[in-house]
């Protein structure tokens, strides 16, 4: 993983199955790798193409372990709870996706609500599944103004201090986030991960 080699990964993961390798220790490793990659990517050792590259090997790699912990009633994410985003008027997947295999790989539960989202339908499902964090992504500044209505609904329906609500991606600015009540910024997927660590260790 932390040498990016996307084909020799699941390889290896298959590999460690087949020798009856704990799959907890199997994912605690795949973790690790990544995490790896995010801490290479944040000091510019790596760049965008290896950390979509090691977010597809991390991908492929859940996908064949997933019947495996299904089948022992296994749980990896205990870290926190996640709906994220990206806001309606957006339709640019790749920073989420790379950020939902990071949080996922880091012990959260992520529920990807995909792009193009509406400010109800992002309170609705953070409501139904109990979230802790709120996350919304938008490369396109025509698409923030939503951000500002996803927090001026829960304030209106009395449960902002239910969920924290984080920010990022291309059009997003630290500015932006103090300006509408956001609770954090993430410049990248890496520091989003580290970011909500931090948030969620404050409550």
């Amino acid at each position: 993983m932390v040498n990016i080699d996307v084909d020799v990964t699941p390889t290896l993961v298959n590999k460690a199955l087949e020798e009856n390798i704990d799959v907890l220790a199997i994912v605690d490793a795949l973790t690790r790798g990544i995490n790896k990659v995010g801490e290479k990517f944040e000091v510019l050792e790596c760049f965008i193409p290896e950390l979509i590259l090691a977010a597809g090997a991390m991908e492929e790699s859940m996908a064949i372990l997933r019947p495996q912990l299904d089948r022992q009633n296994l749980s990896i994410g205990n870290a926190g709870t996640i709906v994220i985003c990206n806001l309606q008027g957006d339709i640019h997947d790749i920073g989420r996706n790379i950020a939902t295999v990071l949080l996922r790989a880091s012990g959260f539960v992520v529920h990807d609500l995909g792009h193009d989202v509406k400010p109800n339908v992002i309170i609705d499902k953070a409501l139904e599944l109990n979230a802790d964090v709120i996350g919304l992504s938008s490369l396109l500044t025509t698409s923030l103004p939503y951000a500002r209505d996803v927090i001026r609904l829960l304030v209106e329906q009395k449960i902002r201090e239910k969920f924290l609500v984080v920010m990022g991606g291309g059009a997003v600015t630290p500015e932006y986030c103090r300006i509408v009540g956001a609770d954090g910024y993430a410049g990248d997927a890496a520091s989003g991960v580290r970011l909500i660590h931090k948030l969620l260790s404050k409550e």
